[in-house]
């Protein structure tokens, strides 16, 4: 056990390394529209940079994670947050998209390493419901910042330009680098040469059947929130008329909502534990989406829609830090790889429902919340078989 490396401003630093990412995914996304026209691009490449981001931070966690458990966590997290730093400040100063996109990859897998490190360094310091407090904090950073970054994004924008969006990521990422350098300890040895080949031979974690079914269920919780945020945009706006201004205090709401529900889960799972904590608040998420959907036999209605919504979404924020923490229990030894492999999945997840939600047009939000439910029942049919080995 190394609590005693990591205190309070390490937790800070890494829930902050684990949020850079997320943050940058879509905290430009008020300043598509003048992207487009600056770069003179269409919406639809202009969109991909977001999808270019996606798949970096998939990709990202799929290498850092296996390498950081042979060489520790240090040498790249520091790599991963400088290249973070210098892509950033390069996407300034892009003269087309194309370039763009390419540097928004890059700075998605380089941003990456604060994810999966992030969680990686608490499996290697503490476990048990420590563990569980700690990932449980980690991940609601981690979910939360998507849902507040096009919010901070618009005051961003409506200030300056996007240009200014990326400013602000080059010194916060500056920042979180210096942080890593001068305050967080290593807290993983490298492996030697045999550890390496017997680490190798049993990494054997998609056989761990209550690995890959927790994996699967976190996967379609985060199916749930990106499914939200590439559908409730076009509903808010278009469905309803409401302004941005309107759009960035639901947004905002739920993810205080998230927030508070994160905090009340790490109170309950001291009381009655992880497993029976999630299965609560998958239940409440899928109430709430089960009552979206009943929404939808009346004529529209803001007022249904966003409580429902809300109800749904807020409920999201005592699932992703239990279903993380009882998927990394039990991991430590490849607790890098463990966590790699739980990125993965979210991110593919994500880059893949975004479009999904777009094929089924922009006239309803029925796509948008038939879709929370299925996942949200995917994700319940995972954990309880997990739970209960069925």
């Amino acid at each position: 056990m190394n609590e005693k490396k990591i205190g309070r401003l390490q937790i800070i630093l890494l829930g902050l390394l684990n949020g850079i990412a997320p943050l940058a995914m879509d905290f430009y996304l008020p300043g598509l529209p003048a992207l487009q026209h600056d770069l003179e691009t269409s919406a639809s490449l202009a969109q991909i940079t977001m999808t270019a981001t996606l798949f970096g931070i998939a990709l990202g966690q799929a290498l850092i994670g296996p390498w950081s458990d042979h060489i520790g966590r240090r040498r790249p997290l520091i790599a991963g947050m400088l290249l973070f730093t210098l892509s950033s400040l390069a996407i300034v100063f892009a003269p087309n998209i194309w370039l763009m996109i390419a540097l928004r990859f890059i700075q998605g897998l380089s941003g990456s390493a604060g994810i999966v490190l992030s969680l990686a360094i608490l499996t290697d310091v503490f476990s048990g419901p420590a563990l569980t407090k700690n990932v449980t904090i980690n991940q609601t950073i981690n979910g939360v910042f998507p849902v507040l970054a096009p919010v901070l994004g618009g005051i961003v924008v409506g200030l300056a330009d996007w240009q200014m969006t990326f400013w602000v990521l080059t010194i916060t990422s500056f920042g979180l680098l210096l942080g890593v350098v001068f305050f967080l300890p290593e807290t993983r040895k490298p492996l030697v040469a045999q550890q390496i080949v017997r680490s190798t031979a049993s990494l054997k974690l998609l056989q761990n059947r209550h690995f890959t079914r927790m994996l699967i269920a976190q996967a379609a919780i985060m199916a749930t929130l990106f499914t939200y945020i590439a559908g409730s945009t076009f509903v808010l706006e278009k469905n309803f008329q409401l302004s941005t201004t309107a759009f960035g205090i639901i947004y905002a709401l739920n993810g205080a909502g998230m927030a508070v529900m994160t905090y009340i889960s790490g109170r309950i799972a001291r009381h009655i534990g992880a497993y029976a904590t999630l299965g609560w608040f998958i239940k409440i998420a899928i109430g709430g989406a089960l009552l979206l959907v009943g929404t939808l036999a009346f004529s529209p209605n803001l007022w249904l829609f966003v409580g429902t919504l809300m109800l749904t979404i807020s409920a999201l924020g005592g699932t992703f830090g239990m279903s993380m923490a009882l998927a990394l229990a039990g991991q430590r030894e490849h607790s890098g790889a463990a966590s790699a492999l739980l990125g993965v999945s979210r991110y593919l997840v994500a880059g893949i429902m975004a479009p999904v939600v777009g094929l089924f047009g922009e006239t309803s939000y029925a796509p948008m919340a038939i879709l929370m439910l299925v996942t949200l029942l995917v994700a319940y049919l995972f954990y309880r078989m997990s739970r209960y080995g069925e």
